[in-house]
Formats: C-alpha cells, structure tokens, sequence
C-alpha cells in the first residue's frame, strides 16, 4: 500500500497494483474458508500476476528518465522503487503457490 501513495499520483497503474493485491488476498482467504474450491485459487494466481505487471509498470512509469526533469530524483518515487523491489518478488511467489493449489498440485491449509 505505500508504492499506491508514494505513486499513485503519477502511475494510475501503482493505484490498481494495490486494488488487484487486496483482491487477490479476499480470493485466498476465500480459498481457505470455503473448503479449497478451484476457482478462487485460479482468481487469486491471476489476480497477483496482474497485480505483478501493474506494479512493473507503475515503477517503471515513475522512474523513468524524463528529458526535461532534474538529475535529482524525487525521494518518493526512490522510496517506490525500493518497495516494489521487495513486493515483486513476493507477489511471484503467491502466485506460484496459488497455481500450485489451482492445479491440486498441493493445497493450503
């Protein structure tokens, strides 16, 4: 939720990164509770690979080199980048898990 306030007002798509996450967490606590049905394991994998590109995107929006801007950055948009450094990796690998539990590979209990 920090990169959507740090960046949401210069990338709609950080905004929508975190929508799609918080959805995704609503889609696997349903997984959960409702006894490991398929679908909300399938709605959850798709919702953080989209949650995944979002957030590429959004990042890359903000930090990419203007011609007309300043060699210095702005500490917000640093402080994005940062974070979405972090949650990428994380959201990759929910996603890995969610398709692993969509495919009865393994479930979550």
């Amino acid at each position: 939720m920090p990169i959507a306030g740090d960046g949401a007002g210069n990338s709609g798509a950080l905004g929508a990164q975190a929508l799609l996450v918080l959805l995704g967490l609503v889609a696997c606590v349903m997984y959960l509770a409702l006894g490991h049905p398929r679908w909300p394991a399938w709605t959850s994998f798709g919702l953080a690979l989209a949650a995944a590109v979002a957030l590429a995107r959004g990042v890359g929006d903000i930090l990419a080199d203007d011609p007309g801007s300043s060699s210095t950055a702005n500490p917000a948009e640093e402080r994005a980048g940062l974070l979405a450094g972090v949650e990428l990796p994380l959201l990759l690998v929910v996603a890995g898990a969610m398709f692993l539990a969509a495919t009865e590979v393994t479930t979550i209990d």
